[in-house]
């Protein structure tokens, strides 16, 4: 009985520090379809941020203009048109994102698409989100969300967050732009083109189980046969 009290306490322990909610930036993105103009490496390399963001900061973090150093974006196969032009859609953008370790992830949060020469909004930026998690370093995906803004409700230099609306453990995420902002109220226009500043999430990370809590495991298992 000893044995099994210890194994809840360092349990319980686990629990709390599983709760505390951070910031979790990428530590990598990777472009599996679609084309690009502006590298994608740019949305998980910090490039273009006013500062490194944390979970008490990054709300009030800004990004940059949209550059080849600071963003991505595709490019624009329909001219002028909309990249999702029905009969001849651009290339589906699939970006797969690795968090480096496991987390319990509640929100999606981006930076976006944007220049300051024409007003600040623009069409291109990427509104619409199907995440799909995996925690076996991308082998599978067995859950997914679909997260999305309102049409002409833009990130700009500051961030959007979006809510799951449940818990999804992952190390790896891949990510499906669905839509953009074609025919909004930005006043850059586009939509032609998908891009983003930076993207990143909030949840906790997963601990690993300790030596101790597995000791105390196998040996509250090995009483109870016992028995």
């Amino acid at each position: 009985m000893k044995v099994f009290l210890s194994s809840i306490v360092v349990l319980t322990g686990l629990t709390a520090a599983a709760s505390a909610q951070i910031f979790i930036s990428p530590v990598g993105a990777t472009l599996t379809q679609s084309s690009e103009f502006f590298p994608v490496a740019n949305i998980a390399n910090g490039s273009g941020l006013s500062a490194t963001p944390t979970f008490a900061n990054y709300m009030t973090v800004t990004h940059s203009d949209a550059s080849a150093a600071t963003a991505w974006t595709t490019v624009n196969p329909n001219g002028a048109g909309d990249y999702f032009l029905a009969g001849s859609p651009g290339a589906q953008a699939i970006i797969v994102l690795n968090l480096g370790a496991t987390y319990a992830l509640t929100d999606f949060a981006y930076w976006g698409y944007h220049f300051t020469a024409q007003g600040g909004g623009n069409g291109n930026e990427a509104r619409a989100f199907t995440l799909e998690f995996s925690i076996d370093g991308g082998g599978t995906y067995p859950t997914s969300v679909n997260v999305e803004s309102p049409l002409s409700t833009l990130a700009v230099a500051n961030s959007l967050t979006l809510n799951f609306g449940g818990t999804f453990q992952a190390d790896t995420v891949r990510m499906t732009i669905t839509d953009n902002h074609f025919g909004s109220t930005a006043p850059g226009g586009g939509g032609d083109r998908l891009g983003l500043g930076e993207v990143g999430f909030v949840g906790a990370l997963v601990p690993e189980p300790s030596v101790p809590l597995l000791c105390g495991l196998i040996t509250f298992a090995l009483l109870r046969r016992r028995r």
